[in-house]
């Protein structure tokens, strides 16, 4: 098996390292403090045509595969888990509108995703309806014959109220299926559709500069135009496209782990107790070489999963076992920086306690462990 990387993806992958040293770092710092959406971070990053780099040609963007996409989240998720993840929405929508949407639709959305003038957002999960996705209450009836009418919450929904956020792909229930269980559909809902507003944002763990809020709906009327892929394949629909996020999440993990690496193997080296450096005791040692192996051992399975995912493979327990080692390993490694750095570690203006409040979360975005680990047993035959 070829392992090598073609120069192109070699090319991007620096581009985007450089990119993410000189001008996302800064503005992490700024995130993690002011917890405000890095506008004009994005409208440079926008420049370099990364919010479309899915996106077919045809409709502006870059048409790269998901192996590239994944070389790129890496280097961004390295340095800031926050903007990886406000990027990772973004593309996640827009794949939706690639392989959902109707021609007006593609024509009507992907331009503007492309050049990120509009950023997109999912609205999936709900007061109680987290893991169970079949938990949905949020409705969808038909007003007539030409629309829809909109009525339910949802919460924690990542970019929905930034002041370029647009074109949020909604789920919602719209009946029943042969034999019980809900019909959920996927719609669009443009900003500034009545009856749709912003609720309250909240204040979290990590994340910061990441818009989270909730969303309200009562008598939001859509169009029949509005609907985005088949009447009541709305979880399929959306769970196929979690296997994408699955992948970034593993991904992460891996930046994550080498981040953890990255800041804190020069602290052990430069840190004095009982006249040695930390770096000098075997206790040290074995826990920085636990960050090195967790970050190659992740970033070598995530290249795999990701090139299977660009060919057209099914990689859904693929990117279920990436995301579950990835991310538990992400948590290893934030542990053991921590540990590392003692007191240090507890106080804000060190980077690693950032990254332990991070490693957290991954472990509960694009659906949690435990879910992950049914996922592989059911793959198993269980």
């Amino acid at each position: 098996m070829n392992f090598e990387l073609a120069p192109e993806q070699l090319e991007l992958q620096q581009m985007v390292r450089n990119f993410a040293r000189a001008e996302i770092a800064p503005v992490q710092e700024r995130m993690d403090r002011d917890h405000a959406f890095p506008l004009e971070l994005w409208r440079k990053w926008s420049a370099l045509g990364m919010p479309g780099i899915l996106i077919p040609p045809e409709y502006g963007g870059s048409g790269l595969d998901s192996l590239t996409y994944i070389l790129a989240m890496e280097e961004v998720g390295t340095v800031s888990q926050t903007f990886a993840l406000i990027w990772q929405v973004h593309v996640m929508v827009a794949n939706m509108y690639v392989h959902l949407g109707d021609e007006a639709q593609k024509q009507r959305w992907l331009p503007q995703f492309a050049s990120g003038e509009k950023l997109g957002a999912f609205g999936l999960t709900e007061p109680d309806a987290g893991s169970d996705a079949g938990g949905l209450r949020t409705r969808a009836v038909r007003d007539g014959n030409d629309g829809w009418i909109i009525n339910g919450n949802k919460i924690f929904i990542s970019n929905a109220g930034t002041e370029i956020s647009d074109g949020l792909v909604l789920m919602a229930v719209t009946g029943e299926k042969p034999g019980g269980g809900k019909a959920i559909s996927c719609f669009t809902v443009p900003a500034g559709t009545p009856g749709f507003e912003l609720g309250q944002s909240f204040d979290k763990m990590a994340w910061h500069g990441m818009d989270n809020r909730e969303l309200v709906f009562q008598d939001c009327r859509v169009g029949n135009d509005m609907l985005l892929g088949t009447e009541g394949a709305g979880l399929k629909q959306a769970l196929g496209g979690l296997n994408l996020g699955r992948i970034v999440f593993g991904t992460l993990g891996a930046a994550l782990s080498r981040a953890c690496l990255e800041v804190t193997l020069p602290y052990a080296k430069e840190r004095k107790q009982f006249g040695q450096s930390l770096s000098s005791f075997q206790i040290t040692q074995t826990k920085l070489a636990d960050m090195a192996a967790h970050a190659e051992a992740t970033r070598r399975f995530a290249h795999y999963v990701a090139w299977k995912h660009s060919r057209g493979e099914d990689v859904h327990s693929d990117a279920a076992m990436l995301k579950l080692v990835g991310t538990r390993l992400a948590g290893q490694s934030a542990r053991d920086a921590y540990q590392i750095h003692g007191g240090y570690g507890f106080m804000h203006d060190y980077e690693v306690n950032r990254l332990y409040r991070e490693a957290q979360i991954l472990e509960i975005g694009e659906g949690t462990n435990e879910i992950q680990q049914l996922l592989i047993a059911r793959a198993l035959g269980c």
